[in-house]
């Protein structure tokens, strides 16, 4: 049987939801191995609502065939949401470095729990990619798609099949940034149901 493109979406999102659910539990449950500094910004995360969040990502997959302009707006602000969380969670993971070069305002630092996507999509240029590489242009592609959410006048948001092809890359996404993560003493840990 030939599946057709957007099927990928459900077998996808069949590994992302327990990946996720593995890496924020993880590094929910910090204390006692990771540097206090780094615990006292996890301790605020919501890991949970990530988790949700991700499984929030059913409600578009599951109607697979065609979403309204209204429900493409809420999968891509969905999406943006995830993809700015796990940025935050590595930055949060990697505050000791972060504090030797921080995002500023003025003179004042903000903090990685608090930094919105766009200063993030910029400031992990040399650190996570290179300006207008692919995940730098897909990061802008999908905070624009998201900040349709916001829109009154006409924005370009896709269609059903552009937003699977972006929950493909963002199985890909998670991969990469928990790629960049020191390894959690998971072992120690039964999370996946």
């Amino acid at each position: 049987m030939c599946k057709r493109k957007d099927d990928f979406s459900v077998e996808s999102l069949d590994e992302i939801k327990p990946f996720t659910r593995k890496v924020m539990l993880d590094w929910k449950n910090h204390d006692g191995w990771a540097p206090k500094s780094v615990s006292l910004k996890l301790d605020k995360a919501m890991f949970d609502w990530i988790i949700d969040l991700t499984d929030c990502l059913g409600i578009w997959v599951d109607k697979r065939k065609y979403l309204s302009d209204g429900e493409l707006i809420l999968a891509y602000t969905n999406l943006g949401s995830l993809v700015e969380n796990w940025l935050k969670l590595f930055y949060c993971i990697y505050y000791e470095s972060y504090k030797e070069n921080p995002i500023k305002r003025g003179s004042n630092i903000i903090e990685p729990n608090k930094t919105m996507l766009q200063s993030l999509k910029e400031f992990s240029v040399g650190k996570l990619w290179e300006k207008d590489d692919d995940w730098y242009n897909w990061i802008e592609h999908i905070q624009h798609r998201r900040n349709s959410i916001h829109s009154f006048n006409y924005r370009d948001i896709g269609d059903t099949q552009a937003f699977f092809e972006d929950l493909k890359k963002y199985k890909e996404f998670i991969e990469f940034v928990n790629n960049h993560f020191p390894p959690a003493p998971s072992e120690a840990y039964d999370y996946i149901n």
